[in-house]
């Protein structure tokens, strides 16, 4: 799905977006070294948020939305756990391959970053 909102997005991304997702991923790298979960999860959506709302697909925001809840355990593990550092990275990525425009690119990131989700609670 996030796959989704970055391919529809990415070409769309203006400059204030991206620093907005800039900005959001330097508050996320903060909360996660700080230690705080629920400040890390709240960055996060801000980041990828950006892209969904840019992305104007209400149909995906609806079952991001829906899903959630389901998602949120396996990121608590995710970022409670030393792999949550490669979050920061892999957003970087992200952000730079939406500002090259390179949306299947970014949209592989987004496929990856899911996908390196602790397994058992997808």
């Amino acid at each position: 799905m996030c796959e989704l909102a970055v391919r529809e997005a990415a070409p769309a991304l203006l400059d204030g977006d991206l620093e907005a997702m800039h900005e959001a991923n330097h508050r996320f790298t903060a909360a996660l070294e700080s230690g705080d979960v629920e400040a890390t999860l709240q960055t996060d959506d801000e980041s990828h948020g950006v892209l969904v709302r840019i992305a104007g697909n209400r149909a995906l925001a609806t079952v991001l939305e829906q899903f959630t809840p389901t998602v949120r355990r396996a990121e608590r593990l995710r970022f409670t756990a030393l792999r949550g550092r490669d979050s920061v990275r892999q957003h970087d990525e992200l952000i730079r391959l939406c500002a090259t425009g390179d949306a299947e690119g970014a949209a592989a990131v987004a496929h990856d970053t899911w996908h390196s989700l602790p397994s058992a609670e997808r």
